[in-house]
């Protein structure tokens, strides 16, 4: 038998143990009429487990009591026990685990009001050995007064939901006898109150899922209590939500989310009920479950590796919340050790998840849920049996900073005088820096430039007349950035044109420098050629 299949049968037994023969019995409330009956528990997922019929005492009482109600009303419904039952004999394991049982029970609502009103207890027990009594909680629940009237309570039956790991089981206890009133109130003509506005999703959620709540008009600062009934407000269990993290603050409004279980919710339409301490508001929510469409996908980052290796698979359109496990195959298909498991998400993603190839015999990885031959995804994976490893190392000596230029001569061409200054361009012959020192020093090109002299020898047009705007570029694959310039005249003084700053790093690669000069004419002057030098150094 697998050992999931083993579990869910020590689970079933478990549960089994809230009743049998034998209890002790407590005095009854003074404010209501005990009610004594006989039950016949069956544990549902091991209904052949022998569990004799058993003595139930109850006391269903109304809180605050007083003589007559008012509709609209919000009163506390208690279930007292009379009677404890004993942990089965017949119980596979020795005694019940500490505080691991829920016990929830249904009231029967007749004359003013009808239907089935859920009270639930809490998960509070003692580690109980079998034959000894079980002493679980009392339980209670809000609820809204509708309808003016007698109204008249019954106990119907009840359940126990005992964990064990992840794993929630119920025993369904219901009446052999006739269970008799417990108690009635008087309920006057009244109004519902308006009360708080509760916001749930509008869409479809998931089992499993996260749902967003919110809301007004609560009381401020109090603790919200969540719960799920079915259509028509019957069936209130706090248990269809397993984690809550909701609050009310100090403007009573609600926000958060509270998580519903993900499992036994069937599709369709449920309110969401939520009590502040004073008033009750439900709002109605569509559950519906995940449906794949197709198969189930799962995907590993790495498919090759000696062992060791930690595989990350991850997927999708897998059941909802259920069970998936991961294992490890040989070449033949036999399942080697080391399965892992995890639970798909309520939209059905496998999460993404480690999985070790602990056995040189892999060849396969193989993700399923539970023992299907169809919902399988099968991974190919190369086992390497063997590396070694050859030290490989080479040494870059330094090499230069350098520069070369496209040309040596830069041609304003021929300007004719006309008693206004002229501007004329021509672009600098392209500069390109190579810096191979392979260190972290920096870098920087500068021009300065002398007057430019007539052919004879005493009339000049001064250095200031000239201005460029730097353009610089990083080739390909160089390490560092390069910097421009700033636009302006030249003169005698260095001007940077292009240049790396030192950051620490290592730099290096091939720079272009370009640049737009632009020379001003005198309005008058000699006429002829005259000329200059532009020195560029570099670093």
């Amino acid at each position: 038998m697998p050992r999931f299949e083993l579990r869910r049968l020590a689970v079933a037994l478990l549960t089994g143990a809230v009743a049998s023969v034998g209890a002790v019995v407590l005095s009854p409330a003074a404010h209501a009429e005990q009610v004594t009956y006989t039950s016949q528990c069956t544990n549902v997922l091991a209904p052949g487990l022998p569990i004799p019929p058993s003595e139930t005492k109850v006391d269903i009482s109304v809180s605050p009591a007083k003589p007559t109600y008012r509709v609209g009303e919000v009163v506390t419904v208690s279930w007292k026990w009379g009677a404890y039952s004993n942990v089965p004999e017949a119980s596979p394991i020795d005694y019940l685990p500490e505080n691991s049982t829920l016990p929830v029970g249904q009231i029967t609502l007749s004359g003013a009001q009808n239907g089935v009103f859920t009270v639930e207890g809490e998960r509070k027990n003692a580690q109980t050995p079998k034959g000894q009594p079980l002493i679980i909680t009392d339980m209670s629940a809000p609820m809204l007064l509708t309808a003016a009237g007698t109204l008249d309570l019954t106990p119907k039956q009840y359940s126990t939901f005992t964990a064990f790991g992840t794993f929630d089981a119920e025993t369904q206890c219901l009446p052999v006898t006739s269970p008799t009133k417990s108690t009635s109130i008087i309920v006057e003509p009244g109004e519902i109150p308006a009360g708080p506005q509760l916001v749930v999703p509008s869409g479809e959620v998931r089992p499993g899922a996260d749902v967003a709540l919110g809301g007004t008009g609560f009381a401020p600062n109090a603790t919200p209590k969540v719960k799920l009934c079915e259509t028509g407000g019957n069936n209130c269990l706090s248990s269809r939500f397993t984690a809550r993290n909701l609050t009310i603050d100090g403007s009573g409004t609600l926000a958060g989310t509270a998580k519903l279980a993900a499992t036994g919710l069937p599709d369709g339409q449920y309110l969401v009920e939520v009590y502040d301490g004073v008033s009750v508001v439900r709002a109605p929510i569509t559950i519906k479950v995940f449906t794949p469409v197709g198969k189930p996908t799962a995907v590993a980052d790495i498919t090759t590796g000696p062992v060791g290796t930690v595989v990350t698979i991850h997927g999708d359109n897998w059941r909802a919340n259920g069970g998936v496990g991961i294992d490890a195959l040989d070449a033949d298909g036999f399942p080697l050790l080391g399965r892992i498991s995890v639970f798909a998400t309520a939209e059905g993603v496998l999460p993404p998840t480690q999985f070790t190839v602990t056995d040189p015999a892999t060849a396969t990885i193989r993700v399923r849920r539970g023992t299907s031959a169809t919902e399988v995804v099968r991974i190919p994976f190369t086992t390497i049996h063997g590396q070694s490893g050859q030290t490989t190392s080479v040494t870059l000596n330094a090499g230069a900073l350098a520069m070369t230029q496209a040309g040596d001569g830069l041609d304003f061409g021929t300007v004719t005088l006309n008693g206004e200054a002229q501007t004329v361009k021509a672009n600098l012959n392209q500069v390109t820096v190579t810096d191979a020192r392979g260190g972290t020093l920096g870098w920087s090109l500068t021009g300065s430039m002398t007057d430019l002299v007539a052919a004879n020898g005493t009339d000049k047009i001064p250095a200031g007349n000239l201005a460029w705007t730097p353009s610089c570029a990083a080739g390909a694959g160089s390490l560092s950035t390069v910097t421009h310039g700033t636009a302006g005249p030249l003169s005698s003084a260095a001007s940077t044109l292009c240049s790396v700053a030192a950051d620490g790093k290592t730099s290096g690669g091939r720079f272009t420098a370009d640049a737009e000069v632009a020379l001003t004419t005198p309005k008058f002057g000699a006429s002829g050629g005259y000329t200059g030098t532009l020195t560029l150094t570099l670093i």
